[in-house]
């Protein structure tokens, strides 16, 4: 049994008439053909090895071809198998039958070779541009997934289904959220002296990480901007502890600076500042579409990131009265911002464990 070219099945349990048609296939070039005597054994075939087209006799002593055709086109791994009935039954009501279940013609026996020869070409036609419409469908879903994968990756899930149902210009205003900065200190003289491939590759295994965490605890990071990172929480979806959320992605996210130390040619340490208010989101931009976030709660969140030190959390007032007593609070620390403002802010610790010791929650002023 050869391989190229279209797979062809004929079935017949007369070996004469198998031989004929056989002769007149390969006279035409076809090469992968496989013979069947009877309908079980076609059955068995076509489990086992995908066919272009099957030639099936009507009158057969297993199992009819009306019967065998059935079962082709009620699997839905063969039923797309385009079948042509050949048989010297003419019986109207039954060549009825093989076309209502699904065969693509039915030719009487002894049958005529042009028009065997150009009913076979048009079901290979056929059938070649259903395997080609197929690709085509599988490979415009796989574009889909793929187009969600990057919108998903580009956007928050709930903003994607916006644009997806027709919004093109989301902007929203959100009256309480608290965003988060952590920036890398001394970023710049860290780097100074390693390679470029040498800088990525520690961004992306620390943002990395930082991303895992923010997942983890249901957080949208906004954008990385060179060695800072920046998150939001409560938006796009309102959520009522998002200080106390934001707080604890904060410590997590320093503690997990701390535990790639060894695995980085150099150490990186972070400091987080967070500010909590209201803010502006939506969509920005059309070929290099982005999810980002604007007002004085996000600058006031960034100018307390510059202000906080190596390994820790400073918050607003603001933020520090939504944190509960989960969080030990430190200061208040007096932060100048560029418009001439002062502002209260504290830094955060982590609650202890009663296990360890528990720490009632206090403000220390000095």
């Amino acid at each position: 049994m050869n391989s190229y070219g279209p797979a062809i099945l004929i079935v017949d349990d007369n070996e004469d008439n198998r031989y004929t048609l056989q002769m007149l296939l390969e006279a035409d070039g076809h090469e992968a053909l496989t013979m069947a005597s009877g309908g079980s054994e076609a059955l068995t075939l076509i489990e086992k090895r995908a066919f272009s087209l099957v030639l099936l006799d009507m009158m057969m002593p297993d199992l009819n071809g009306d019967e065998v055709l059935r079962a082709i086109k009620s699997n839905p791994d063969t039923r797309d198998v385009a079948v042509i009935m050949i048989s010297a039954d003419t019986d109207t009501d039954k060549i009825s039958k093989c076309l209502e279940l699904g065969a693509e013609d039915y030719l009487p026996k002894p049958f005529d070779p042009t028009i065997l020869r150009a009913r076979i070409g048009s079901a290979l036609r056929r059938e070649s541009f259903r395997s080609l419409e197929i690709e085509y469908l599988s490979r415009l879903e796989e574009e889909k997934r793929r187009s969600e994968s990057l919108l998903r990756n580009m956007l928050p899930a709930e903003i994607a289904g916006r644009l997806r149902s027709g919004e093109s210009n989301i902007a929203d205003h959100h009256p309480e959220a608290t965003v988060l900065f952590a920036d890398i200190v001394g970023f710049g003289k860290i780097t100074a002296r390693m390679r470029p491939y040498e800088i990525i590759g520690c961004l992306n295994h620390l943002f990395s990480e930082f991303d895992r965490l923010a997942e983890e605890a249901g957080v949208e990071q906004v954008r990385t901007i060179g060695d800072a990172y920046m998150a939001v929480i409560g938006v796009p979806t309102p959520r009522a502890n998002h200080a106390r959320i934001a707080a604890k992605l904060g410590l997590d996210l320093i503690a997990a600076a701390g535990r790639l130390h060894t695995r980085l040619p150099a150490p990186f340490s972070i400091r987080v500042g967070l500010h909590s208010g209201p803010l502006m989101a939506g969509v920005i931009g059309t070929r290099r579409t982005a999810y980002d976030v604007w007002g004085d709660t996000v600058n006031i969140a960034a100018r307390l990131e510059t202000a906080s030190r190596p390994s820790r959390v400073l918050a607003s007032a603001t933020t520090a009265k939504g944190l509960g007593g989960d969080f030990v609070l430190d200061g208040p620390q007096m932060i100048e911002t560029k418009d001439d403002r002062t502002l209260e802010a504290f830094f955060v610790a982590a609650r202890r464990a009663a296990a360890q010791g528990e720490f009632v929650p206090s403000v220390s002023h000095g």
